[in-house]
C-alpha cells in the first residue's frame, strides 16, 4: 500500500502539468457551451470531494464574482432540488464517476432542466457519459479510491473557475497572475517533494506517536485543512479534525490540552490571515505546540509557531493545493516511519530533476 501511495504522490507534478496544458482548451470549450444563468453555481461532492466543492465555491466567488453553493448529494436533493430553477448549473465532483448519490443528483437535476458538469478522472464513467459537460483532471496512478488525487481535484476545480473568469469576464491583472502561478504549480510541487527532506523529517518527528491533531485554516486553506485531517485519520490513524479558524477560536482554542499539536495553514496573501494568527496565538497561550505552514512574508504567524514551514509566496488559490501536496508527503512519510518496524520504508529524499 505504501508503495502505491508513494507513486501517486510522485506522479503529482506530471498530473498537474497536464491541467493547464490539456485541461485549458477542454475547460474553455465546456465553459463557452454552458448557458450560465443568473442563479448560483451548485457544487456537489461527497466524502473528501465535498471539501473540494468548497474550494470551487470560493474560486467561483472570488474570480468571477458569482454566488456559489456547495452541498453533499443528500443535502442537495433534500433542500436545493425542489427549488432548482431551470438552466441552473451544477458541477458534480466524483473521482470515479460511479457514486450512487452523485448519479442520482445528476439525473434529478437534468430532469428539472439543469445543466450538469462533471469533474472526474474517469472519462468512461456513468457520470462522464451522462453529463452535459465533461471536465477531466489528470492522474497517472491506477488506484480506484483516488484518495491521494485530492491535490489534482483541488487544483482542477480552481483552475476551472480561472478559465471561466478569463473566458467570460474582462481581462484582469489578477487573473493573469493566478494563471502564471498555475503554470508553475507542478514545479513548486516537485520542489516540495525533492528539496524539503529535512523539513518533512521535522514534521514527521512532531507527528510521531501523536494521537490527536487539530488542523486550522481560513479562506482557501480551510478546505485544505479539512482534506489534510481526512488523510491523517484514514492513512495513519490520528484523530485529526479540520477547523475553520474562527470556529476553532470560539469552540476550542482556549480548551486545548497542554502539549497538544495544532497545525495552522495560511499565507501572507490570504484574505483571512489575521484570523489564523489569532487562532495560533490562542492555541499557544493554552499551552499547545503550534506548527505553521505559510510563506516567508507571513512573519506574524511564524513568530507564534514552534516550527514554521515556509513555502513560496503565492495567491491562496494556488498555494492551497501546494500546501496539500506537502501534507500528503508528510502523511506518507509518517506512515512509513510507523511501519518501519514491520519492514516499511525509511524517510528518504526523492531524487528527481531540478524544479522548473
Amino acid at each position: 500500500m505504501l508503495n502505491s501511495i508513494r507513486q501517486e504522490i510522485l506522479d503529482l507534478p506530471r498530473s498537474l502539468t497536464e491541467t493547464p496544458e490539456k485541461g485549458r482548451p477542454e475547460y474553455e470549450a465546456v465553459v463557452r457551451q454552458t448557458r450560465w444563468g443568473e442563479g448560483p453555481v451548485y457544487l456537489v461532492g461527497s466524502g473528501p470531494s465535498r471539501a473540494v466543492g468548497l474550494t470551487g465555491a470560493y474560486a467561483f466567488e472570488s474570480l468571477l464574482g458569482w454566488p456559489a453553493i456547495h452541498h453533499t448529494p443528500q443535502a442537495f436533493e433534500a433542500y436545493a432540488l425542489p427549488a432548482l430553477p431551470r438552466r441552473s448549473v451544477l458541477l458534480l465532483i466524483s473521482p470515479s464517476g460511479e457514486e450512487t448519490g452523485i448519479l442520482s443528483v445528476a439525473q434529478a437535476a437534468q430532469s428539472r432542466g439543469a445543466q450538469v458538469l462533471a469533474l472526474t478522472a474517469k472519462p468512461e464513467s456513468p457520470l462522464a457519459r451522462s453529463a452535459d459537460g465533461l471536465l477531466l483532471y489528470r492522474r497517472f496512478d491506477q488506484q480506484e479510491s483516488g484518495t491521494m488525487s485530492l491535490v489534482c481535484q483541488q487544483a482542477a476545480v480552481s483552475y476551472l473557475a480561472l478559465v471561466a473568469a478569463q473566458a467570460l469576464k474582462r481581462p484582469q491583472p489578477f487573473q493573469e497572475s493566478v494563471a502564471a502561478e498555475f503554470d508553475k504549480l507542478s514545479g513548486h510541487v516537485e520542489w516540495v517533494l525533492t528539496q524539503l527532506a529535512d523539513v518533512v523529517r521535522s514534521l514527521v518527528c512532531e507527528l510521531k506517536g501523536l494521537r490527536v491533531l487539530d488542523v486550522v485554516g481560513a479562506g482557501f486553506y480551510y478546505p485544505t485543512a479539512l482534506l489534510a485531517a481526512f488523510l491523517f485519520r484514514n492513512l495513519i490513524g490520528i484523530r485529526a479534525q479540520g477547523w475553520e479558524a474562527s470556529d476553532f477560536i470560539s469552540e476550542c482554542g482556549d480548551k486545548l490540552e497542554r502539549d497538544s499539536l495544532v497545525v495552522c495553514l495560511s499565507g501572507s496573501r490570504c484574505r483571512l490571515k489575521k484570523v489564523v494568527h489569532q487562532a495560533a496565538a490562542q492555541a499557544k497561550a493554552a499551552g499547545a505546540r503550534v506548527v505553521s505552514i505559510t510563506d516567508a512574508n507571513d512573519r506574524e504567524l511564524s513568530a507564534r509557531s514552534a516550527l514554521s514551514v515556509l513555502l513560496p509566496s503565492l495567491t491562496e488559490i494556488v498555494a492551497a493545493p501546494l500546501m496539500l501536496a506537502l501534507l500528503e508527503w508528510v502523511i506518507y512519510q509518517t506512515a512509513c516511519e510507523r511501519d518501519r518496524s514491520a519492514g516499511g520504508e525509511a524517510i528518504l529524499p526523492v531524487h528527481s530533476r531540478r524544479p522548473r
